[in-house]
Formats: structure tokens, C-alpha cells, sequence
């Protein structure tokens, strides 16, 4: 059953806790246009929770919400800095590993799915998110180990999201380049190696092997199995 939260924070979002389910995006995907812009969708429990390359990802412990928005925006990497901007005021400081994964002490701690919606035209962008509260060993992912009220952590990303949606993109983008921890790597691609140089307005990565610049999206290149 998902309930409407009344939200302890002064918020522009309306947030919804649902206790078990098997994919916050999902549902908001296939339930857009029940729920007005700005929509969040917190789970206690994903039994069927999915990452890039339709990774399965269940949890019952960790922090796992949706975010319904019904503009469109630079959200591959808005989102991963909300989550790191947010992580700075409890003592963590992480990195981006291109697109959009969040990186503490070597080891994921955050995963991010952004889908769209098209019906003829854009209708929304749902944004996936999933922070570990413990250790994963299993897939090498680390948690936050915290004693951390998540509620206040997910204000505390959505604030960061909103005040870093307001800046341009030049901005947000060297914003991105002091997370990073691909910039600047070796990176194998189609039996070249190139260097991480920079991403574009679309969040692709622009590699270079002194020759030439090539652009490449998160769908072409698993950069966590190319880099050197």
C-alpha cells in the first residue's frame, strides 16, 4: 500500500512511502500520470529493484527512492551530485564514476537509473535511486556503516538536487570534473586506449588518444570493465 507522507521538511516535493514493492521506477513509469510533477516514491523494501544493464538489485535496509519529474534537465549529472554534495555534511566524501555511480573509499556506494518516458513526445524522467547502508562483499559495495536518519538524508539530496538544478551548465559540469574519478583515466575502447577528457551537454564522455576525440554514451562502453 503507498501512503502520502506528511513530510516533516518545508519541501516543493510530495513524497510517498510504500513498504514493499518491486521497483519504485517502474511503478512510477507505469503510473506517471496518476502523480503530479515532482513526485518522490520511498521504498522500505525492492524486490525487484533494476540498475543499468537491467542489473536485479534487491534491499530491505538500504535507501531506496524514485523521483517523478515531468521537465526534462541535465539530471545524469545533477543527481550523482546531490548525493555527494549531501554525503559532505555527514563526513563523506565521494567521487562520480562516469555516468552517474557514486564512489566512496574506492567501492559503490550509490547506484542511479534515470529512464525517460515518451508518449510522442517527453512525459517524465523517473531517477532511481539507491544509497547502501551496509557493506555489499558480494558485488564490492560499500555502505554508509552509519547511524543516519534517511529521511533526513534524502532531504538533504533533494535540496542539493533543487539548488544545483538552478546553475548552468557549464557549472554543474565543473562541478562534475572535482568528483570525477574517471577524468583523466586510461580508458580501453575498441582495442584503443584513450583518456577520460571531458563529457558533453548530453553526458557523454569525450575520450581522446592524441589523434583524435571520440564521444561515447553509457550505453556504448561498460567503463567500469574498460578502465586501465
Amino acid at each position: 500500500m503507498i501512503t502520502k507522507l506528511n513530510w516533516k521538511f518545508k519541501t516543493k516535493y510530495q513524497y510517498y512511502l510504500v513498504d514493499t514493492i518491486p521497483s519504485t521506477n517502474t511503478y512510477l513509469k507505469d503510473n506517471f500520470n496518476e502523480y503530479p510533477d515532482k513526485t518522490i516514491l520511498i521504498a522500505l523494501e525492492q524486490t525487484n529493484g533494476r540498475g543499468r544493464y537491467d542489473r536485479k538489485w534487491r534491499s530491505d535496509k538500504d535507501i531506496m527512492f524514485s523521483i517523478l519529474l515531468k521537465n526534462n534537465g541535465n539530471y545524469e549529472i545533477i543527481t550523482p551530485l546531490a548525493i555527494c554534495l549531501a554525503l559532505d555534511s555527514y563526513g563523506f566524501k565521494c567521487g562520480i564514476k562516469w555516468p552517474n555511480d557514486v564512489y566512496l573509499n574506492d567501492k559503490k556506494l550509490s547506484g542511479i537509473l534515470i529512464e525517460d518516458v515518451f508518449q510522442l513526445k517527453f512525459e517524465a524522467s523517473i531517477i532511481g535511486i539507491g544509497i547502501n547502508m551496509t557493506d555489499k562483499e558480494s558485488v564490492m559495495g560499500i555502505g554508509l556503516n552509519k547511524d543516519i536518519d534517511k529521511y533526513d538524508l534524502i532531504n538533504s539530496i533533494m535540496n542539493n538536487f533543487d539548488n544545483l538544478n538552478k546553475l548552468s551548465h557549464d557549472e554543474l559540469i565543473n562541478l562534475y570534473r572535482e568528483r570525477s574519478i574517471v577524468y583523466n583515466r586510461k580508458v580501453y575502447y575498441k582495442d584503443k586506449i584513450y583518456i577520460a577528457k571531458d563529457i558533453d551537454i548530453l553526458g557523454h564522455l569525450i575520450l581522446d588518444d592524441g589523434n583524435e576525440s571520440i564521444v561515447v554514451s553509457s550505453d556504448e562502453i561498460n567503463i567500469k570493465e574498460s578502465l586501465i
